[in-house]
């Protein structure tokens, strides 16, 4: 399942990588948009599931398991902090589970890593063609997360996503040597999203998506920024 999830947000990463920062987007349940009372209350932080790799100086990728360890702690530490702070919901952690319930978590997240693709391509309505998925947003994982409702009473999950591709200082010098040669490499790309799923019906309530050439995740202060800016996509007043 890892291989998978890995597999897919390498996919979304790939689809940005030729792209110029840009502010948060997102995408929300219109059911959410038109009845803001119905926002969560309670939201559990499911485990982030980012990938961190260095890029070599002729590009070849190496996951880095020991920076993926430092920027996941440094978005839970971000998420729940600015989720208080905002007045946004109240962020608990993922309760201690058995390996049958990790698997069953593993699974959906899996399923969400899917979902997510299709909402940022899809579910933002920015294409003529699929403008109607704005409006009709049903986005699912199937209520297969319920137990975590029963088990924490939290509302929603809480889902973060992402790769960040990190230059070795071998490719930060190919790319100065590159310059003079009238060459641009590019040096990395982060690519996040944020999401929440109703713990009950399994729906999709809100998406949140981030992408800079520039940001660290192994930087608690680069983190405090993407998880502000995905904030800010939250809808209704803080």
């Amino acid at each position: 399942m890892m291989r998978r999830i890995i597999g897919a947000v390498m996919l979304v990463t790939a689809s940005v990588m030729a792209m110029p920062a840009l502010a948060a987007m997102s995408a929300i349940h219109p059911a959410l948009s038109q009845n803001l009372d119905s926002r969560p209350k309670k939201v559990v932080l499911l485990p982030p599931q980012v990938f961190v790799f260095e890029l070599s100086a002729g590009g070849v990728p190496t996951r880095m398991a020991d920076w993926e360890a430092t920027a996941r702690d440094n978005i839970t530490t971000a998420a729940t902090r600015l989720a208080g702070e905002s007045g946004l919901f109240e962020l608990i952690p993922a309760p201690p589970l058995a390996a049958a319930a990790l698997e069953r978590l593993d699974a959906h997240i899996g399923l969400y890593d899917r979902v997510a693709q299709s909402v940022f391509i899809y579910g933002r309505g920015e294409q003529a063609a699929w403008a109607h998925k704005k409006n009709e947003f049903d986005y699912t994982v199937g209520p297969g997360l319920a137990f975590l409702r029963e088990q924490t009473g939290a509302d929603a999950a809480l889902i973060v996503l992402g790769s960040d591709f990190i230059s070795s200082s071998g490719r930060r010098a190919a790319f100065i040597a590159g310059l003079a040669l009238g060459i641009v490499m590019p040096l990395g790309q982060a690519f996040m999203t944020a999401g929440v799923v109703d713990l009950k019906t399994g729906d999709v309530q809100w998406m949140s998506f981030d992408s800079s050439s520039s940001m660290d995740s192994r930087k608690p202060a680069d983190i405090d920024g993407l998880m502000r800016a995905l904030y800010q996509t939250w809808p209704g007043s803080r």
